[in-house]
């Protein structure tokens, strides 16, 4: 009986120990739990409904409604930004939050899978990534796109059905911005609702493991490509206790360009700034983003053209599971007229004017329904001398036929589903 109890009690007192240890052992800031994954994503369905004036033509006399029925117009079906992200996202025993993201591009007319790969780092001091995704232009500038919906206009899926005219700016991004080349991006921590970020891209076009060609641009042998490209960024956050909330930022990039290919004519360094600011109240949300390029990437040994500047503005009201908005985009250069000899060069103004109305409505959480309408006016008086003179100064390999002056109507029924 005696040996009974002793035995009872080093047992009970062996679990008691054990239960303590495996406590201590839960405790011990030491013991790391595992990265966790987490999968995300988000495709579109749209229907589009599309008529330009004018195609991609050579002989534009012969570009009759007859012509255009097919090349510039008609229904059409599309699946736009369809994606997959993987994101691996673990945390030290001090606090310090890393992780590693990849994005794949479920384009299926697209060259490439994976949309974007990178690894980061995130503490007190603030955040640290590097890979082939976007860097400061993109996450810290504020915009009209800000309060646009549908298939976001400028910032969406347009470009499947509008034929943009040669020369027109039609693009939110600065010229420099590096989409998703692999970067190096430091972002600072927000102090008193104020954010600084800065942004390397030793060579644009270069994507991953891709190879450096010597002589030429990597995408194209008619496009240039900058090196040693830097862009800043700045914003402001601020929400008041009566519900307004602002944000302002402040975004510019410098690069040293090279021709399209080794022996090419010069280009004039990138050098583009944008200013921006986003303004909500309740359910009324306003935008709006002012972008000047300079004389970026423009022939250089002439000072007629330059790369443009944009103005763009958005507009939204949201009640209940519905928000509709409305946007409109101005952009105006000096294109570069006459032939290949500098001595015929001219000065004309480049426009673009664009709107578009649009509304959003939630069937369901992740599940949108949209209908938009944008209207494109599109003017470069130069649109066939740029074009001509690049084909006769770059000799004989691909580039695009001039779209001569064009409007554009195209309205899109579309769906999204977001995971």
């Amino acid at each position: 009986m005696k040996r009974t109890l002793v035995c009872l009690s080093v047992c009970a007192t062996t679990l008691m120990m054990a239960g303590s240890l495996r406590a201590e052992e839960a405790k011990s800031p030491h013991i790391l739990a595992l990265p966790t994954l987490t999968i995300s994503g988000q495709t579109s369905f749209n229907t589009w409904f599309y008529h330009n004036n004018r195609t991609t033509v050579a002989g534009d006399a012969a570009d009759t409604a007859a012509d255009r029925r097919g090349y510039g117009g008609g229904p059409l079906f599309s699946m736009d930004d369809a994606r997959l992200r993987f994101s691996i996202d673990g945390k030290t025993d001090l606090g310090l939050r890393y992780g590693f993201i990849s994005v794949l591009d479920g384009d299926t007319s697209a060259g490439n899978t994976l949309r974007e790969n990178y690894i980061f780092l995130d503490g007190s001091w603030g955040k640290f990534y590097v890979g082939d995704t976007y860097g400061v232009l993109s996450t810290m500038a504020f915009g009209g796109w800000d309060n646009w919906c549908g298939t976001k206009f400028l910032d969406g899926d347009f470009e499947r059905v509008v034929n943009f005219t040669t020369g027109a700016v039609r693009s939110l991004n600065l010229v420099g911005d590096t989409s998703r080349a692999t970067k190096m991006t430091y972002m600072t921590p927000r102090w008193k609702g104020v954010q600084l970020g800065i942004t390397y891209t030793p060579r644009s076009e270069h994507l991953g493991e891709e190879g450096v060609n010597a002589i030429t641009s990597t995408s194209s042998t008619k496009k240039p490509f900058d090196i040693n490209n830097i862009a800043c960024g700045v914003n402001f956050i601020h929400k008041f206790i009566n519900d307004f909330e602002m944000a302002l930022s402040a975004t510019t990039v410098f690069a040293h360009t090279k021709s399209e290919w080794k022996g090419a004519p010069h280009r004039k360094s990138v050098g583009s700034f944008a200013m921006g600011s986003s303004f909500s109240y309740q359910d009324l949300g306003f935008s709006m983003e002012y972008g000047n390029n300079g004389s970026s990437q423009q022939l250089a040994g002439q000072n007629l053209s330059n790369a443009g500047q944009f103005l763009d503005f958005g507009l939204s009201y949201t009640w209940g599971p519905t928000k509709f908005g409305t946007g409109y985009y101005y952009s105006w250069r000096n294109a570069l007229g006459g032939d290949v000899d500098p001595s015929s060069y001219t000065k004309v103004k480049a426009r673009t004017n664009a709107v578009t109305a649009a509304v959003d409505h939630k069937m369901a959480p992740g599940m949108i329904v949209y209908f938009e309408y944008a209207n494109f006016l599109m003017k470069n008086p130069a649109a066939a001398d740029e074009a001509n003179r690049m084909n006769t100064l770059l000799g004989d390999s691909p580039f695009t036929g001039t779209t001569p002056n064009n409007r554009s109507n195209a309205f899109v029924v579309g769906s999204r589903l977001v995971f």
